[in-house]
């Protein structure tokens, strides 16, 4: 290795702690991230595989965090967290056990409870309109939410309103 292999596969390393350092990122992400800044397909593998080796890369801790993230924050639930861990370039069944995982943490109903007082705080589907009803339930539903837990969901909230 001469001197300018050394300082390019030094520029590498230090681009890619760089962006781990600000948050976790998928080896495709990286991968991605590395390519675009010049860096050679085959440094970047090597990297890749460095880095994985030394726990500074890890596609299951990401998709972990990533998801129960994604829960507590309100951004999805379910099937809408399951795509974009896909298109972040975690494998499906990696990204199925994420999700799973943090499904038996964050229950349906919590889940949809927190969004709904979040973002619809004043909602009471005994008394909404056709036309409002459908703009919550559309929303849940881009959320990752299943029309079955969302009609059970109002239907819990209508019976509690009746006592």
């Amino acid at each position: 290795m001469n001197g300018t292999e050394k300082a390019a596969g030094s520029d590498i390393y230090l681009r890619a702690l760089s962006l781990l350092s600000r948050r976790d990122h998928t080896t495709v992400e990286l991968q991605r991230k590395l390519a675009g800044r010049g860096f050679s397909a085959e440094s970047i593998a090597e990297l890749l595989q460095q880095l994985t080796g030394k726990g500074y890369l890890d596609d299951k801790r990401f998709a972990e965090r990533w998801t129960e993230s994604a829960i507590r924050n309100g951004r999805g639930y379910g099937v809408r967290i399951l795509q974009e861990l896909q298109q972040r370039g975690i494998p499906r069944e990696m990204a199925a056990e994420a999700v799973a995982a943090a499904a038996a943490d964050y229950s349906v109903h919590d889940s949809l409870s927190a969004i709904v007082s979040r973002r619809f705080s004043s909602f009471d589907p005994a008394r909404a309109s056709r036309q409002e009803k459908q703009r919550v339930y559309s929303y849940l539903q881009r959320r990752g939410f299943s029309i079955q837990a969302i009609t059970g969901f109002f239907n819990n909230q209508e019976e509690e309103f009746d006592r």
